[in-house]
């Protein structure tokens, strides 16, 4: 009789636990889809690119040429794409959220300021995202595929993991000139 209660005790916790973790799941999913949102909102708030008021110049019919826009440099060698060192001296990384509720990527000034961003991000009733972006160029008639080309469409991928609960999922917008 005991060996029966023990059992059934053990079958009940089993099955409280996996109802637990399959509601954290659920949770973390939909969390994840307003974390990213959030971010892709302030990134599309910002300019488009940090040159597109240097050269008035390069201004044709008010619109602003290509060849003025920032050259892609994954490796942020030529102080163009990606945040400028002012802005790297402002980041923390990974950027968590600062006693004033502002998280430090309030510096970058242009969407490709965020290329390689990253944040932790405590959600609701889950610690512990890991939201990271990717920015680079794409054209209008391949959006999906990265080009070192400059032009007038920059893709913004968020992606958002947590290490108990999600695995990374990936949030796409389009920033356009």
């Amino acid at each position: 009789m005991l060996l029966l209660l023990v059992m059934s005790v053990i079958s009940a916790n089993r099955m409280i636990n996996e109802n637990t973790g399959a509601q954290f799941e659920a949770e973390a999913l939909t969390s994840s889809a307003s974390i990213a949102n959030d971010l892709l909102l302030e990134i599309m708030s910002k300019k488009f690119d940090g040159r597109s008021t240097i050269d008035p110049v390069a201004y044709v019919n008010g619109t602003l040429g290509t060849s003025s826009f920032s050259l892609y440099d994954s490796l942020f060698v030529l102080d163009e794409w990606g945040p400028s060192a002012a802005e790297r001296g402002a980041l923390v990384v990974p950027d968590t959220l600062a006693a004033d509720t502002t998280y430090s990527s309030k510096a970058l000034n242009d969407v490709d300021d965020y290329d390689g961003y990253q944040r932790k991000v405590d959600f609701g009733n889950i610690t512990g995202f890991v939201v990271k972006v990717k920015v680079y160029y794409v054209t209008s008639t391949a959006p999906d595929t990265r080009t070192l080309s400059r032009s007038n469409f920059k893709k913004i991928e968020v992606s958002v993991e947590h290490p108990l609960y999600l695995p990374k999922v990936t949030y796409t917008s389009l920033a356009s000139y």
